[in-house]
């Protein structure tokens, strides 16, 4: 049967990017306005923040009680509170809104205070359901004092607006894109590609130039003012310049002071200093006055000529203006003023929507002779498109025929090759049955983690990394220099500690929380023990950091869960913070400080030097300053007379120092009582040569009586046994503990050769679920597909355990046929089951490279 299929791809692709256009122009639109309502609100904070300024200014000088005003201030629609205070913090007066008291925003109270020009600062309280913008004025008294106006505006009506206009523009905009996609469907049977590309065309070309002219008017505009706000920047700025020779010359202020408040009114105008000699004479906040202009970047490049200069502070969101002080051809000094940098939208807002009007005409009258004209080229082409959708119905035994070399000829000769790839394809394909999908196994995953940690208790151990003298650092130096060397420090941090399921870092703004929540507690503190002295000593190789890093050590018991539930993120509960501050005062830059409870579970390995601190928290408080290690040789004297704790603690800081234990001492150590001290030396003789330990481990299985110890040996025997130790680890099968009789599987495993895997196969029967899950492992690995039959029956079976230890099985494989009967089991009730097929799942993933 010969038939014909016109490709749509073109077609799917044009309006794709349409689509793809609108919403780009939905997203520009809606920024614009957006930009234009916030620099409305902005505009009106500053307008009534300096005209209340003045007032304060004049009720100051003439002594009236200001209370009253602000109270008043308060019926100004969206005002939350107004407060007159010292830089030192104390209030002068205050009108306040009970919905927000004042005292709940110290957080930004500090940076208020600290304000040299009218400066806007947003808040959000924790709950979320106040939102505000404080603007802090330094208004200066009659005696050349400064106060500080703070008023702060409730953003709800900003924001209720703002959201209208995204709801408003989403709703048009996705009403656009359905009455398009509507059109497009009720014509894609009546109209050929060719029609619906030259269509689809000239709108995405009357898009595209709607949105570059729309750009190019927007960016022409911000020229335009920024050329106007400049000129008036410069001439405001010169009409200081009688003033200011005065004050530099015969240090009279009242001039300056009247011009100042002229210019105040401006809602753009920041700030003014007068410079002499590289030195502050005069600022409009007096505590800048004798400040040194040396860490002005810009200044030294003012001096350089006799015009005036305007460059960008962006930090601030300012321009600053440079106008030289001249007397004759004598340089007096310079003056100095800041300038928000504001630009006014209503203007362009009314070319913006006549530009809409022309561009809306323009592309429904090209639509329509678009369409007019490509029904007319494809009216003869129709027959050929309508017959190659037949192919498309999915018989996949189709071929086109056309002996032509021309535009078709080379489209169905594509089309053939284009069905024989789909046949292989389709061919490959039958096998594979089912897919995993990503969402459900992430949202099990999370569900499971959260159920399975929320109000776990661990023992931890915490390094805080703080930062001494950063606030001193964030008042004099740049901030881009101070969150370098913050950023330095973090991947400094991150880098020693690697942070996983165990060890976990969070920023603060005073420092760096690491907490180590490693299974073994000796493990926790040794590890965060030797992260801290790399710490130390990474960072005391940078002496250039704006501040001193300090490093703390404490130990404490946490709650661990998952606190919000868009977050995969462990959060942990508990006191982390020793009194860290005072510690720094006595702490060398790479000196690490422990708290008691850590030094007395450490004090047998670790040489400490005890100091008394006094704490303003906890009072007269001993903490103990970290030398060193003791040596290896006093470690190993002190063990026989140490505490089983102090034991385990050496044990496993020998671990790391095999080759200086003397292997006689080893076993020596094996006789003591405790179990636990036994399994630790195990762990070492784990370690020590094979031929060495080979002798002593065959004794142990023999006659240890603990089950852990004895399971402990037998792993080792896997690693250093051979062929002859077959018989003694298929005794250990025999045993009624699970975690011996697993280890045995593990062990003859790792032995193999032909006699384990005959053995193997007459045990797959076990009926212990973990010893089972081992030995089809071990089958597994020996090629033995048969497993795969028995783990899907398994992963079946009525009790959870078994159906656990068969998913941790199938992801131990590593192999393809696991993926189908873990996915089945991912509707299994039980959590236990599920959290092992999740983590099977992944591994799966990551061996086989699936995408998920």
């Amino acid at each position: 049967m010969n038939v014909y299929r016109d490709s749509k791809a073109i077609e799917k692709l044009l309006a794709l990017v349409t689509v793809l256009t609108l919403i780009s122009f939905a997203y520009y639109f809606t920024l614009s306005e957006i930009e234009e309502l916030e620099a409305s609100y902005k505009t009106r904070r500053v307008m009534l923040t300096k005209m209340l300024g003045r007032e304060i200014a004049d009720y100051l000088e003439k002594r009236i009680e200001i209370t009253p005003r602000l109270s008043n201030f308060l019926a100004e629609e969206g005002v939350a509170y107004a407060a007159v205070q010292q830089p030192d913090g104390s209030i002068i007066a205050k009108g306040e809104n009970y919905a927000i008291p004042m005292g709940i925003l110290e957080k930004i109270e500090e940076t208020a205070l600290k304000a040299s020009h009218l400066i806007s600062l947003p808040y959000e309280d924790p709950s979320r359901t106040v939102s505000l913008t404080e603007t802090v004025l330094p208004v200066i008294t009659p005696g050349s004092k400064k106060v500080v106006l703070r008023i702060g505006f409730f953003r709800n009506s900003e924001k209720n607006k703002v959201s209208h206009i995204k709801f408003r523009n989403t709703i048009v905009f996705s009403f656009l894109i359905f009455a398009l996609s509507i059109i497009w469907f009720l014509r894609k049977n009546k109209a050929s590609n060719l029609q619906n590309s030259l269509m689809g065309t000239t709108a995405i070309v009357i898009l595209m130039l709607f949105l570059s002219s729309r750009m190019t008017l927007q960016k022409w505009y911000e020229n335009e003012w920024h050329q106007n706000f400049t000129k008036n920047a410069i001439a405001v700025s010169k009409m200081f310049s009688t003033a200011s020779a005065r004050l530099i010359e015969s240090s009279l202020e009242s001039d300056i002071k009247e011009e100042y408040k002229i210019a105040a009114a401006d809602t753009a105008f920041a700030y003014i200093s007068i410079i002499k000699d590289d030195k502050i004479v005069f600022h409009s906040d007096p505590t800048q006055v004798n400040e040194n202009m040396a860490a002005d970047e810009n200044y030294p490049r003012s001096l350089n000529t006799k015009k005036p200069m305007i460059f960008r502070n962006d930090l601030e969101s300012l321009y600053e203006v440079y106008v030289p002080v001249m007397k004759g051809q004598h340089r007096l000094g310079t003056i100095k003023t800041g300038w928000f940098i504001q630009n006014s939208y209503e203007p362009l807002s009314i070319i913006r929507d006549r530009l809409v009007l022309v561009f809306t005409a323009a592309l429904i009258i090209l639509l329509l002779v678009m369409h007019l004209l490509s029904r007319r080229v494809t009216k003869e082409l129709h027959w050929f498109i309508k017959a190659m959708e037949q192919v498309t119905s999915g018989d996949l035994r189709q071929t086109i025929y056309i002996d032509r070399n021309d535009e078709f000829g080379q489209l169905a000769h594509s089309f053939n090759f284009m069905i024989m790839s789909m046949k292989e394809k389709d061919m490959v394909g039958r096998g594979l049955q089912q897919y995993v999908s990503k969402s459900i196994v992430e949202k099990t995953l999370k569900v499971l983690s959260s159920q399975d940690k929320n109000g776990e208790k661990q023992f931890a151990v915490s390094l805080f990394l703080y930062f001494s003298g950063i606030n001193e650092a964030i008042s004099h130096l740049d901030g881009a220099r101070i969150f370098s060397s913050v950023q330095e420090c973090l991947d400094s941090v991150n880098k020693l500690t690697q942070p996983g399921s165990n060890v976990n870092n969070q920023l603060f703004p005073s420092g760096i929380l690491t907490v180590f929540t490693l299974s073994n507690r000796h493990d926790s503190l040794l590890k965060a023990l030797n992260t801290a002295n790399l710490i130390a000593a990474d960072l005391g190789r940078r002496p250039d950091l704006p501040f001193s890093p300090k490093l703390t050590m404490h130990t404490m018991e946490v709650i661990r869960g998952n606190l919000l539930d868009k977050s995969e993120k462990l959060s942990f509960i508990g006191d982390g913070f020793a009194d860290f501050r005072t510690m720094a005062k006595i702490q060398g830059g790479d000196e690490i400080i422990v708290t008691r409870e850590v030094s007395l579970l450490l004090k047998d390995a670790v040489n400490f030097e005890e100091l008394e601190i006094l704490s303003p928290e906890h009072g007269r408080t001993t903490v103990y300053l970290f030398k060193n290690y003791k040596e290896i040789s006093e470690i190993i004297r002190s063990f026989e007379s140490a505490t089983n704790w102090t034991k385990i603690m050496i044990l496993r800081i020998l671990k790391l120092s095999v080759d200086q234990v003397d292997q006689k001492i080893l076993f020596e150590w094996f006789k003591d009582e405790d179990p636990d001290v036994r399994y630790h030396v195990m762990d070492i003789i784990d370690r020590i040569p094979a031929n060495d330990a080979l002798a002593f481990v065959e004794k142990v299985i023999e006659s240890e009586s603990d089950k852990k110890v004895l399971s402990r040996a037998i792993a080792v025997l896997g690693k250093v046994g051979n062929e002859k130790h077959i018989p003694i680890l298929s005794e250990q099968l025999r045993s009624t503990d699970r975690r011996v009789k697993a280890n045995a599987v593990e062990a003859l495993e790792l032995i193999g050769g032909k006699r384990v895997y005959e053995f193997f196969n007459l045990l797959i029967d076990e009926q212990d679920n973990r010893v089972k899950a081992n030995i089809l492992i071990a089958l597994g690995k020996y090629g033995d597909l048969k497993v795969f039959d028995l783990l899907s029956k398994m992963i079946t079976d009525q009790e959870p355990n078994m159906r656990a230890s068969a998913a941790y099985a199938l992801g131990q494989l590593g192999m393809a046929q696991g993926v189908e009967p873990l996915v089945n089991a991912l509707s299994d009730k039980d959590p236990m089951v599920q959290r092992q097929v999740i983590a099977s799942l992944t591994a799966l993933k990551a061996d086989l490279n699936i995408e998920m």
